[in-house]
């Protein structure tokens, strides 16, 4: 269980790496052409690594699960808006970054993510537990979202006053 806390704090620094470079090169590219940049990059990447990955495969060194077939019709459609999703993400998060700088870009995204986690909880709960039960879990949560959100906002304002 350890490792999957690991793996999950070296993400997080990695989103948080992965802003700051491309805000930067947002500020010179711009941000779709920025986030053109960042998927072309990865895809690039990512490409090389399944090689590899294969590779070490064929010759018995690893294990990859490659799928058995590639029908399209076994996929729900709307899966496949993951990666605009992303793609629109980059863009935004570059755009931003810029503006608000990284701190509260962070705090924000990261709000708007725990606000989703909270609405697919919520979605889940509803169809498996009571409403109480629903309601007691999902509060804490929701509360933090808000606590975070105003502080965004206090400090924003506080900055604005300084400023005039």
């Amino acid at each position: 269980m350890i490792i999957y806390l690991l793996l999950a704090l070296v993400n997080g620094i990695l989103i948080g790496l992965c802003r700051a470079l491309n805000g930067r090169l947002s500020q010179s590219k711009g941000p779709f052409i920025a986030s053109f940049y960042n998927h072309i990059v990865g895809t690039l990447i990512l490409t090389l690594l399944l090689g590899a990955l294969i590779t070490l495969s064929i010759w018995g060194e690893f294990q990859v699960s490659l799928p058995t077939s590639l029908a399209w019709e076994e996929i729900p459609w709307f899966a496949y808006f993951g990666g605009v999703i992303g793609a629109l993400y980059v863009a935004i998060n570059s755009h931003i970054l810029t503006r608000i700088g990284a701190l509260k870009a962070a705090l924000l995204v990261i709000s708007g993510q725990m606000l989703t986690s909270v609405a697919f909880e919520l979605f889940e709960l509803s169809h498996s537990a009571s409403i109480t039960s629903t309601l007691t879990q999902a509060l804490p949560q929701a509360c933090g979202v808000a606590l975070i959100i105003l502080g965004v906002y206090s400090s924003n304002r506080s900055w604005h006053k300084q400023q005039n």
